[in-house]
């Protein structure tokens, strides 16, 4: 997948609160602080609706799943695609016409804290180890925000892996973060 950095302007009125640690946004196209973050495929610069197919309805499939609207990715924009959609246009504040324009492939798109691309385990410190225990928290898994990987984040780490299936040996690695960041939703 070909990623390029862009500059995204987020607000704290969003998905994510993440207790202070970092702002977040529903609307990409706000104001308030700008991050650096990663952002997938550009716009196709057509609407995306009820009775496309295609590559581009996939990658609308496939970004819907990440964010937590589960969904069988077949490249139809029928009924269900349509739905959760509108779905997930609500829970980001966008207007809800099912149809993915240009703001709503924006937010769909947008990967908010991307995998660092190294493990985080005991005894790393940091704003990643942060965002880490902020998310446990989100999960109901009670871990001080204090930005040091501790014994306590380790066994909140395994109290999420098992909740999830994930292989349980308290180390974020790509799997674990995957799901601890892109399925807000569902925890």
């Amino acid at each position: 997948m070909n990623l390029k950095k862009t500059f995204v302007c987020l607000t704290a009125a969003g998905t994510l609160a993440m207790q202070g640690v970092v702002p977040l946004a529903a609307h990409a196209e706000s104001s308030h602080k700008s991050v650096v973050v990663q952002q997938g495929k550009p716009y196709p610069g057509h609407l995306i609706k009820r009775g496309d197919s295609g590559k581009d309805v996939r990658t609308v499939q496939n970004q819907l799943n990440k964010k937590g609207f589960p969904i069988y990715v077949d490249g139809i924009f029928g009924k269900t695609t349509e739905k959760k959609v509108k779905m997930f246009q609500a829970r980001s504040a966008l207007t809800i016409d099912g149809i993915v324009g240009k703001k709503t492939w924006s937010v769909l798109n947008v990967d908010l804290f991307p995998y660092p691309g190294h493990l985080i385990k005991q005894g790393d410190k940091g704003v990643d180890v942060k965002r880490i225990q902020a998310r446990l928290n989100e999960a109901n898994i009670d871990v001080s925000i204090d930005g040091m990987f501790g014994s306590k984040t380790k066994m909140a780490v395994e109290k999420f892996q098992k909740k999830f299936g994930l292989q349980v040996d308290g180390v974020v690695g790509p799997e674990t973060w995957d799901i601890l960041f892109n399925y807000a939703d569902n925890i």
